[in-house]
């Protein structure tokens, strides 16, 4: 049985989706907001490297750059933000049919 982490692709298929989610999410007028202040120039890798370890490939991330608990709180104590959520969400459903990970289907299809 395959995993999720080999069924996106392994290393190259999470680095597209994350590239493909970054492009929607800065494209995005509410979301975009919180890489206001900048972000690493390397952040479509280095999150990659957290989906891959997250879904079962090799622990790069932790290994190299952080852990859990160090990527809890880079992204807490910025209150409640429903609707940037919501959004950040639909970015990542349409970068999964942007790189063909999914078919886009109408609901209830």
């Amino acid at each position: 049985m395959q995993t999720v982490y080999e069924a996106a692709g392994r290393e190259k298929g999470l680095l597209r989706l994350a590239c493909a989610w970054h492009e929607r999410v800065m494209a995005d007028e509410i979301v975009s907001h919180a890489f206001s202040h900048g972000f690493h120039p390397g952040h479509s890798e280095r999150l990659a490297a957290y989906w891959v370890e997250a879904l079962g490939g090799p622990a790069t991330y932790s290994n190299t750059l952080g852990d859990e608990t160090s990527v809890v709180r880079m992204h807490s104590g910025n209150g409640p933000h429903e609707e940037m959520d919501r959004r950040a969400i639909a970015c990542f459903d349409q970068a999964l049919t942007d790189i063909g990970l999914i078919e886009n289907k109408p609901p209830n299809a």
